[in-house]
């Protein structure tokens, strides 16, 4: 374990972003079953959602309290080399949207589909006009 305070402030923001995805879920699980219902379509994008707010918060995080000069979280040997804000922002909105279009009389398959062109073209966006 290092003692440089970046790695431990990644740390910090590591530990904090599982609290914040947790609750994420069960906010978009709760208000999914209490407008659509349907547990089946309503666990998928509550977890897209959770797991979207955890990449994004790592992201966010590091950005916000590591020193501009220290390592990127994808240069972390244990993270991969993808943009993490990107991919976080992109789900988290596709779950969302997703929620949002079912509970606006949206077909399953059709919001399926949606959401999925959502979350690839949100990350592919998302990658080249984020800063790392």
């Amino acid at each position: 374990m290092s003692n440089d305070p970046a790695v431990e402030t990644l740390h910090t923001v590591d530990d904090r972003s599982k609290v914040a995805a947790v609750l994420a879920t069960l906010i978009a699980f709760g208000a999914g079953m209490l407008t659509i219902g349907d547990i089946e379509f309503v666990s998928i994008p509550a977890a897209a959602v959770g797991v979207g707010v955890r990449f994004a918060s790592v992201w966010w995080g590091a950005r916000a309290f590591v020193e501009g000069d220290s390592a990127t979280v994808a240069e972390q040997p244990t993270a991969g080399s993808y943009h993490h804000g990107a991919i976080g922002i992109a789900l988290a909105a596709a779950g969302g949207l997703a929620l949002t279009a079912r509970y606006l009389g949206g077909g399953v398959p059709a919001v399926a589909v949606g959401a999925s062109v959502v979350a690839v073209g949100a990350f592919l966006a998302l990658s080249m006009l984020l800063p790392d």
